[in-house]
């Protein structure tokens, strides 16, 4: 494993271009001697590279919310490749819940969207150097997850049915009939679910579901 001011190999994987060139930019005109080894968008590209380059990284830089699935599925690639590798997970979409499983699968490091540019050599770098790092302290981390979790405590099991059949991408009367009701009754548990968990639209649902860790 490379260290100090040495050339660290880095995979970026994140699918906002704004994002990538964010942390390009500030690993550039940091003095963390580094390389971006690859940059990909997706899980599909991550588990690619991982597959032909693994051996050539010391660190991913790996965003959570990605477009054919979660970083935890980079994150479990990772494990059966079982690859010499630090991983860092940088999102915007994950919630207390979810960044508490991460840390506990055994990522190196967490730091929110909202890090500041200049940070995230500081945090890249104290994670080569053998330390684990978040950005949420302890404190926070611990609220966040209690809040989550007494939310998802207000919901009912056909809540939690309903929430993985509209995370799964089925339309009101697919899960009418997967679940043998009818499609104004699903309706009727959105509207009970957007209100619980304070989101106006499906597509927030699903965002939610993700953030939370209540599907994957």
């Amino acid at each position: 494993m490379s260290s100090g001011k040495q050339n660290i190999r880095i995979l970026l994987v994140e699918d906002q271009p704004l994002c990538r060139l964010g942390v390009r930019m500030s690993l550039t005109n940091s003095d963390f001697g580094c390389v971006l080894e690859g940059e990909v968008e997706t899980v599909r590209e991550a588990l690619a590279f991982l597959e032909q380059r693994g051996g050539d990284i010391d660190l991913i830089l790996l965003d959570y919310a990605l477009p054919d699935g979660t970083g935890k599925d980079v994150i479990d690639a990772v494990k059966r490749m079982d690859l010499e590798v630090k991983i860092v997970m940088l999102s915007g979409e994950a919630g207390g819940a979810t960044v508490q499983q991460l840390l506990d699968s055994g990522i190196n490091g967490f730091m929110s969207k909202s890090v500041r540019p200049e940070e995230i050599a500081t945090v890249l770098a104290s994670v080569i150097q053998g330390h684990d790092f978040a950005t949420m302290d302890t404190a926070h981390l611990h609220q966040d997850v209690k809040s989550d979790m007494d939310i998802l405590g207000t919901l009912t099991r056909r809540e939690m049915d309903i929430i993985s059949l509209c995370a799964a991408g089925k339309t009101a009367k697919q899960i009418a009939e997967e679940l043998n009701i009818s499609a104004h009754t699903v309706e009727n548990h959105k509207d009970k679910i957007f209100s619980k968990l304070g989101v106006k639209s499906t597509s927030e649902l699903i965002l939610y579901a993700f953030r939370v860790g209540l599907v994957s």
